[in-house]
């Protein structure tokens, strides 16, 4: 009776722990089944968020449009008129005043923007590619008689007079050379030169070319 009864025992006890092993295994899945549930909810909310289409913001739409055709018809108004006028660094910003709405509208995909920006971007082809080479003259003309009293001659080549060009015996050190490069990078960068010469004699080896990788005058 005592072997029969502790064979119950070890049964009751099995059956218990049997019980408790399917409890707990019930108990898991039931969180993994909340995990994924969570989680699949989470995936389904950045979907909606990110492919759902937007609502259109009318009033910003209305706002760039508006200063898409008042840039088209100042643009027009430099094309006919002439801009000689006014000062270099003032056009300059104007340039980039005009690429900067312009990229601000490629993000558009309404209609009417997008024919406006296409508009625009022909406009600004044509007047870049007749202001920047008066552009860079200029540059040149107002740095003559600063660069006449250190003794260095400062010129224009190239079809479209992108090679600026540097002449003096103060450049022979390629140090020199480097830092005045430093101190002109920006502007020579802005203005779209492709290439600035150092020029210290006229030997074959007396001078230096710099590359610049600036944008080209039709680009925007």
């Amino acid at each position: 009776m005592e072997i029969h009864h502790h064979q119950q025992t070890q049964t009751g006890g099995a059956t218990n722990g049997e019980e408790d092993t399917h409890a707990t295994h019930g108990g898991a899945s039931r969180a993994r089944y909340i995990v994924y549930a969570i989680l699949a909810a989470i995936a389904i909310g950045i979907s909606i968020y990110f492919y759902a289409p937007k609502p259109v913001n009318k009033a910003a739409n209305a706002n760039i449009s508006l200063f898409l055709q008042n840039t088209i018809t100042d643009i027009d108004t430099k094309l006919k008129n002439g801009d000689s006028n006014t000062d270099l660094a003032t056009r300059l910003s104007w340039h980039k005043s005009n690429n900067a709405l312009y990229n601000e509208a490629k993000s558009n995909s309404d209609k009417k923007i997008v024919q406006q920006r296409e508009v625009l971007k022909t406009k600004m082809v044509q007047v870049q590619q007749r202001d920047f080479p008066e552009l860079r003259t200029a540059y040149v003309d107002s740095k003559k008689e600063a660069l006449d009293e250190q003794h260095v001659t400062i010129g224009l080549s190239g079809a479209h007079q992108e090679v600026l060009t540097f002449e003096g015996q103060m450049f022979k050190p390629e140090q020199v050379q480097e830092d005045f490069m430093k101190n002109i990078y920006g502007i020579v960068n802005d203005l779209r030169f492709k290439k600035v010469v150092y020029k210290w004699s006229d030997s074959p080896d007396g001078y230096h070319n710099y590359e610049i990788r600036s944008k080209g005058d039709a680009e925007i």
